[in-house]
């Protein structure tokens, strides 16, 4: 798990971790802002077995409130982590500047 994240309505969060996998070279990471029905592939290039790779991405929340955000990795051998990284992301509504007084 990621620790908590904060964000604005309209602002790019970014989230980013690291993955291993001992079996195989991670083909690519998975990602899911729907608790898992859909998932957004973003392949990874270079990765060896038995090395770390390290992750990012940019989520732009729509509308503020509470999102959980899931993360996967998927191994060259066609493996998905079985459970999946939790974010949990609180985000608020833009404040606005205060005028200034003419």
């Amino acid at each position: 798990m990621i620790g908590e994240l904060v964000g604005t309505v309209g602002e790019a969060v970014e989230i980013k971790g690291y993955a291993q996998n001992y079996r195989a070279p991670i083909a690519a990471m998975q990602f899911s802002a729907d608790e898992g029905d859909t998932w957004t592939t973003y392949p990874t290039t270079g990765a060896e077995q038995d090395r770390n790779v390290n992750w990012s991405f940019t989520f732009t929340p729509a509308a503020s409130g509470h999102y959980r955000l899931l993360v996967r990795a998927v191994g060259g051998d066609g493996r998905i982590t079985p459970e999946p990284a939790l974010v949990h992301l609180s985000v608020s509504e833009a404040s606005r500047a205060p005028r200034e007084l003419l």
